[in-house]
């Protein structure tokens, strides 16, 4: 959890910055726009991973608030494409969906997190981090 947060550190940084969009394909937890959903939004996380979302049907324990940028909605997905593109990081992305799927290290040794940004309007960003490695929870949570 600790890399996951410091990796979004990262990306809330980057998406203050200039950048190019970037068209591709990723399918990990977004819901594309479409004639029945006319808005993109994050999947919400699975019981039992290692998974935050800033979606408002979290419970407490896998919700996180979600980011605000200073910027417009193109603006900072252009920012985030450019800057995260440039940190060896493997973004794909759907710009008519202001979408970006980044895949960074993950907690675990060789591991790898995906993180899942949806840039909505007024400036929100929308963000899910999920690890691909399921880490035991520490000795103190208590697990029904």
């Amino acid at each position: 959890a600790v890399a996951a947060r410091a990796a979004l550190a990262t990306i809330t940084l980057a998406a203050v910055q200039l950048g190019y969009p970037l068209e591709s394909v990723a399918e990990v937890g977004y819901v594309p726009s479409s004639n029945i959903e006319q808005i993109p939004r994050l999947r919400s996380c699975e019981p039992n991973t290692n998974c935050v979302s800033s979606g408002y049907l979290e419970p407490p324990n896998r919700y996180m608030s979600p980011l605000k940028t200073l910027s417009d909605k193109e603006t900072a997905y252009s920012r985030a494409v450019r800057d995260l593109s440039t940190r060896n990081n493997k973004v794909e992305g759907i710009a008519k969906d202001s979408y970006l799927h980044i895949e960074v290290p993950g907690t675990a040794p060789g591991s790898i997190d995906d993180v899942e940004l949806i840039f909505a309007d007024e400036g929100i960003v929308n963000v899910r981090c999920e690890a691909r490695v399921t880490l035991p929870p520490p000795p103190f949570c208590i697990k029904k």
